[in-house]
């Protein structure tokens, strides 16, 4: 049964995001130079599904030299091809489907996207029942990790839940209720905002999106190798960077591919990268100039702090005035003074998102 699906690319960080958004449907292996993997893949051609081929590789397009290596040997003819690429010139297009690749993709890949286009060209290059999808494929894999019937609501479009469902299938040590419980505190920030903020231009509606769009403010991990985020962003070295990376592409998935109703995604993209930079400028991502915080993500940045003391303070009959003193000793590094009268000023709504224990 084919169950291997091979990925070239001269980026070492494409190649680990790609393994991490595949490694729970296929057997991933991954090579940066040309000439192992077509050995690879000519020794194990039998168990290869289908080829993630960069366009650059070594030199300029040397993707398409491989592409039309493949194409021309009858033993690698059959295999389907699909190319990656920087940017989306239409010679280039044109260039990969003349010389037979199956599809072509623009980087930053869209998990959700990539899976399901890797996944079309497999079904429709390979007989029923000779690939590993045709054990994969159904819903139940994503029903294991997916949001409760009452949560889904909260995400308010489709492609959000699914993303969120391919989040948590390869995240699973992550909990979707802590999540949930980080979105309502940032709403409930937000709506504090109005209060005390007399030229705050938020709307009601902007309360409500930048609630729904702070669940997703990890999603760039769906890119970040394991081992990597076990070791957290305190481990140092290449690690530390490659952690780092994951507000960048949770950036990249709001901006790119498949198209999501902007207000939605504008906030989506700007939380997913400030939400780890803190008041005073520290914290990631690093910056040569600085630059103004979204207050989007400033919320979303207070209500981490917020569900860390939650735990913290577990167990203690009066956590909420513990939670609130703590947060006030963060004014000036972690938080504006804006945002702590915001909390201040939803204080009721706060007992009630922290009140869950069941953070996991």
């Amino acid at each position: 049964m084919r169950d291997t699906l091979l990925v070239i690319d001269e980026a070492p960080l494409d190649l680990a995001i790609l393994r991490e958004i595949f490694k729970q449907l296929f057997h991933v292996e991954c090579f940066e130079e040309t000439r192992p993997a077509i050995a690879y893949c000519h020794r194990n051609l039998s168990n290869i599904c289908a080829v993630l081929l960069g366009v650059r590789l070594g030199k300029k397009k040397g993707g398409l030299q491989v592409l039309q290596q493949l194409q021309t040997a009858e033993e690698t003819s059959s295999l389907p091809v699909i190319l990656l690429a920087s940017n989306a010139k239409e010679e280039d297009v044109f260039s990969a489907v003349e010389k037979g690749a199956a599809d072509f993709l623009i980087k930053p890949v869209n998990p959700i996207t990539v899976q399901e286009r890797v996944c079309a060209a497999v079904q429709a290059a390979w007989p029923a029942g000779s690939t590993i999808l045709d054990g994969k494929l159904s819903m139940e894999m994503l029903d294991a990790q997916a949001p409760s019937p009452e949560e889904v609501p909260f995400l308010a479009a489709e492609h959000w839940k699914r993303l969120l469902e391919l989040f948590f299938l390869n995240r699973p040590h992550f909990s979707f209720t802590k999540y949930h419980i980080l979105g309502r505190v940032s709403a409930a920030l937000a709506k504090g905002y109005r209060k005390v903020v007399p030229d705050c231009t938020l709307t009601d509606e902007d309360v409500q999106l930048i609630g729904r769009a702070a669940v997703f403010c990890d999603v760039g991990l769906l890119g970040i190798p394991d081992n990597v985020i076990e070791q957290g962003q305190d481990q140092g070295g290449a690690g530390q960077e490659l952690y780092f990376r994951h507000t960048a592409l949770g950036h990249a998935l709001f901006t790119t591919g498949i198209a999501i109703p902007q207000p939605l995604a504008g906030y989506a993209a700007e939380i997913a990268y400030w939400h780890h930079k803190n008041y005073d400028g520290t914290g990631y991502p690093a910056e040569q100039t600085p630059t103004p915080i979204p207050i989007s993500a400033q919320f979303v940045r207070a209500a981490i702090r917020c569900l860390g003391y939650m735990d913290y303070y577990h167990g203690y009959p009066d956590r909420l005035d513990r939670i609130l003193r703590s947060l006030a000793s963060d004014v000036g590094r972690y938080i504006s003074p804006e945002v702590y009268e915001a909390a201040m000023a939803v204080q009721d709504e706060l007992a009630d998102c922290l009140s869950s224990d069941r953070l996991g």
